[in-house]
């Protein structure tokens, strides 16, 4: 309830209603100064669970999971969706492989990166050499290779609409293939299970694992590529 000014105190009430919520501002905007900034403990425990994550990455041998990957090109206002299996193998084996679009892969064998997608170009093949190349892909070895030297991080919670995951925002610090990224790892396993990566071209690649696995056997054949017959090989 509005307090009431009485009429016989010798000032207008506009002024006397000025005078009333004077100081419960005043005291409020004390108050907030005084308050601590919340953001470098946001930061620090960023870091601290970016480096778990390495810590547990790092110490893999294999990681496979089932993946969703969508990429949105704004300038072209396209959006391509990909559903498959990616795995990986230390020191620098990576591979993801589409069923939907099927045949389209990734293949980083330690010495080249490939790409190959018959549902755009069945005769095209790229080859990129390896060093370098592979963190435009392979988005846990890019995030989690000296993370706090590498980027400005922010924790933004945790996310409860599938497994509990912390939520992170990263910025490069220096030069990268991407302006940003939001990150999601899961609570319990500190396993990267989603990212949102902005790259520098203004397209958005938004991928999500499931069904994890780690430690698992995984074939040679799984990181290797032999272009087909006849294909064009570009390389960059």
């Amino acid at each position: 309830m509005m307090p009431r000014i009485s009429p016989n105190l010798g000032r207008p009430n506009r002024w006397r209603a000025g005078r009333v919520w004077a100081l419960p501002l005043g005291l409020l905007c004390a108050l907030c100064g005084a308050l601590p900034s919340h953001l470098p403990a946001q930061d620090e425990r960023a870091y601290e669970v970016l480096e778990a994550a390495s810590e547990r990455y790092w110490g893999l041998e294999t990681l496979c999971a089932r993946f969703h990957q969508e990429i949105e090109v704004t300038l072209l206002r396209q959006t391509r969706v990909g559903d498959g299996t990616l795995c990986q193998r230390q020191p620098a084996e990576f591979s993801m492989r589409f069923s939907d679009p099927e045949g389209d892969l990734v293949v980083v064998d330690g010495d080249f990166l490939w790409t190959f997608y018959p549902s755009i170009d069945a005769a095209q093949v790229i080859r990129f050499a390896a060093a370098g190349a592979e963190g435009r892909f392979n988005f846990y070895k890019n995030l989690l290779e000296d993370p706090r030297g590498r980027f400005d991080a922010t924790y933004d919670g945790v996310d409860l609409a599938a497994r509990p995951s912390h939520k992170l925002s990263v910025t490069p610090k220096d030069t990268e293939a991407f302006r940003s990224a939001v990150v999601w790892i899961d609570v319990e396993s500190h396993l990267i299970t989603g990212v949102d990566v902005h790259d520098t071209n203004e397209s958005i690649r938004r991928v999500r694992l499931t069904n994890l696995r780690v430690n698992v056997e995984v074939s040679d054949s799984e990181f290797r590529f032999v272009p087909p017959p006849g294909a064009r090989i570009l390389s960059r």
